[in-house]
């Protein structure tokens, strides 16, 4: 009968530690997948902004484009084109809208962020957005295509209602 309790102690050890082992292979398993999905998730943000031009720009380059899209005043799209068709401050709409679309995409596809974002872009990208929005349109219009600087629209939006869930919590 002492025997047979040493056995079955025996067995009980031998049963842990396969029980244990599995679990280290399965734990292995789950780490590797997490792991590869998070190495694709880098190297799609570093493809994306490899592959635009937009993320290359300078501080002072935007710091110019800012200051030239700020400058402009019109009443509506024809007044802005009249005014600014092929100068500075189009261009510069131009550069920073495909800036902060490539800024939007990152973030909707949730490979920056969105807090980061907000620290650092947020004021300035709602600013310009707001005080172009009929410039953007107007382009959209236009050109026919109405996701212009959509992902650029959409971190607007992301941007303003945390600033209005910010403002609720104080």
């Amino acid at each position: 009968m002492y025997n047979r309790g040493i056995m079955s102690l025996v067995f009980d050890v031998q049963t842990v530690s396969i029980l244990i082992a599995s679990i280290s292979v399965i734990g292995s398993a789950v780490y590797y997948l997490l792991e590869t999905r998070h190495q694709r998730r880098i190297r799609q943000t570093e493809s994306i902004i490899r592959f635009s031009p937009w993320f290359s720009i300078d501080a002072k380059g935007i710091q110019e484009a800012i200051g030239n899209v700020h400058s402009t005043q019109y009443t509506d799209y024809n007044d802005y084109l009249s005014k600014y068709a092929g100068k500075p401050e189009q261009i510069s709409l131009k550069l920073l809208g495909n800036y902060f679309e490539g800024i939007g995409l990152l973030v909707s596809k949730k490979l920056v962020e969105e807090d980061l974002v907000f620290d650092f872009w947020g004021d300035v990208a709602e600013s310009v957005w707001d005080e172009n929005e009929k410039v953007i349109n107007g382009m959209r219009k236009d050109s026919g295509t109405p996701y212009t600087f959509e992902y650029w629209e959409l971190l607007v939006k992301a941007i303003k209602k945390k600033k209005i869930a910010l403002n609720k919590k104080k």
